[in-house]
């Protein structure tokens, strides 16, 4: 700690009752005298500091275009403040947030990156990021200044971390519904710069935006929905996302980056997404149709050739089997991305048929069918290269393992497919002892697959007149009598197999005689 007698001058100098030519005094020895680190002598500074006369400097300091003495000496000082904890997180400081939103665009290169830098400590804290998001308006300038700015890669970085802090809070806090008005004009204003841009900003900002979604939950997505509408952030985003996409060839890099921002538009609020083009409705609150076809039939293209990428490569074999395996796997680093996507298509529109009368009118069955047949071949070609994989690796734990994500994906894709059309039920037959050992094998993702496979189960026994109760109870009891009443060419032909039960007693937590024998063994 600096020596008492030079911090207790400095405290004196910075307090209220001196006069501003001695707080000024103040401010250039407070650096000279104690070192950045040393919180407790900064802490007691603080607490006798005026900090009004800090918020005068920043003021006084953007409204000079020459000399920004004044804006150094004060955005250093607040840089070093919001570096401690105790400090940070005080009311003092957080009131500081706005003027330093203003500072951080201003056209003075060093200080600005400094202020931004205080800003960042600031958010690091759950407080700060709730006083931005009762001020949205501060983030708003930010992004309208980007726009002319000098660096405008510097200052989107800046709004990625801001944004991605602003949804993490929201998120851990369960603080949706209070906060959901901020949080949505926020990501609007983002969104809107997105759209509208045409210099490199609007690829900067892609990040920004995957990365301000990405923590949001769907059940996240509905509440700040019902609280703030987010047709037009949504309506934003795809648009912004659909001018990169139809210039693929000109940005490939950033197109996939754009196709990964839609998949959490789809994963958020599909509704948005989706309902112009399932239905005849001109007016639905929706993306344009155009938009929404687009993308998913680019997402079973991209899907395809991802797959493709991977299965072309020769077998692996030897002693850098995984290596090769997961090298392999990279290359088709977009197929999870597309599969999310279509995943997402199929589960909305099967619930929204469910949710309509009958002979509804207002299904575009038209424009239904022939995304399905698109999102059909993707299927296919999934089957194809989950049955390629597992010869290759010859265990279904190593594929897991070396590709969590794309196992997942792939498989929440497949069991959407699968659980309305028993058509690729028969192709399909060697993926359920993957996802039998799948979720009996791995402690983090067995709910999940078990909670993507279950509806094929019930789609499978449905086809077949089979009582899921019933049907589970007879697993229970080893008792069962599959009685195909309805084992027509609509029937899946996954019932009344081995495969299948196993699967089922995965699902449904039912030990099977392997597992109760070696029970009574131990």
């Amino acid at each position: 700690m600096a020596a008492r007698e030079q911090v207790e001058k400095c405290a004196r100098l910075l307090s209220r009752k001196s006069t501003d030519d001695e707080k000024f005094a103040g401010l250039l020895l407070l650096p000279r005298v104690v070192d950045a680190q040393d919180a407790e002598s900064w802490s007691l500074v603080f607490d006798a500091m005026d900090m009004r006369f800090i918020e005068r400097l920043l003021r006084t300091g953007l409204k000079q275009s020459e000399d920004n003495m004044l804006l150094n000496i004060a955005v250093s000082i607040v840089d070093v403040l919001a570096s401690h904890t105790s400090i940070a997180t005080s009311p003092r400081m957080l009131e500081r947030i706005p003027t330093l939103c203003a500072v951080a665009v201003a056209d003075t290169d060093t200080v600005s990156a400094e202020a931004r830098l205080a800003l960042c400590r600031l958010l690091s804290h759950d407080a700060a990021v709730e006083m931005l998001l009762e001020l949205p308006d501060s983030l708003a300038q930010i992004v309208s200044a980007a726009k002319t700015s000098s660096e405008p890669k510097a200052i989107a970085q800046f709004v990625d971390y801001a944004l991605n802090r602003c949804s993490q809070v929201v998120h851990t806090q369960c603080i949706i519904a209070e906060r959901a008005r901020g949080w949505v004009s926020a990501v609007t204003c983002v969104a809107a710069a997105f759209e509208q841009s045409h210099t490199i900003l609007k690829f900067e900002l892609i990040s920004a935006l995957a990365n301000a979604l990405e923590p949001i939950a769907t059940t996240d997505a509905a509440v700040i929905d019902e609280q703030t509408p987010c047709l037009p952030l949504a309506m934003s985003i795809s648009a912004g996302c659909i001018g990169i996409l139809k210039q693929k060839s000109e940005t490939t890099a950033y197109a996939d980056q754009a196709l990964a921002l839609y998949s959490h538009l789809v994963r958020l609020w599909p509704r948005y997404v989706f309902s112009g083009l399932a239905t005849h409705n001109t007016k639905a609150d929706a993306v344009d149709k155009k938009e929404a076809e687009l993308v998913l039939r680019l997402a079973c293209v991209e899907g395809q050739a991802s797959l493709d990428a991977m299965m072309i490569a020769p077998p692996s074999a030897g002693t850098h089997e995984a290596a090769e395996d997961c090298k392999r796997i990279r290359r088709g680093w977009k197929l999870p991305v597309c599969a999310e996507i279509a995943a997402g298509w199929l589960e909305w529109v099967a619930r929204w048929l469910d949710e309509l009368p009958p002979d509804s009118p207002n299904v575009n069955e038209a424009a239904i069918y022939t995304v399905m047949n698109e999102v059909q071949k993707l299927a296919t070609a999934v089957i194809g290269f989950l049955v390629d994989w597992k010869e290759r690796t010859r265990s279904e734990q190593a594929m897991l393992a070396n590709g969590p994500e794309l196992t997942v994906s792939t498989v929440h894709f497949l069991a959407q497919w699968l659980a309305t059309d028993p058509k690729l039920h028969r192709a399909a037959m060697p993926v359920l002892p993957m996802c039998t050992a799948w979720i009996l094998g791995s402690s983090d993702h067995s709910d999940t697959i078990a909670e993507y496979v279950r509806p094929c189960i019930s789609f499978a026994l449905e086809t077949c007149g089979i009582s899921e109760a019933q049907y589970a109870d007879d697993l229970m009891t080893h008792e069962l009598h599959h009685d195909r009443t309805r084992a027509d060419e609509f029937a899946s032909p996954w019932v009344g197999t081995i495969e299948f039960d196993d699967l089922a007693r995965a699902v449904y937590s039912i030990p099977s005689d392997e597992d109760m024998l070696r029970d009574r063994q131990s």
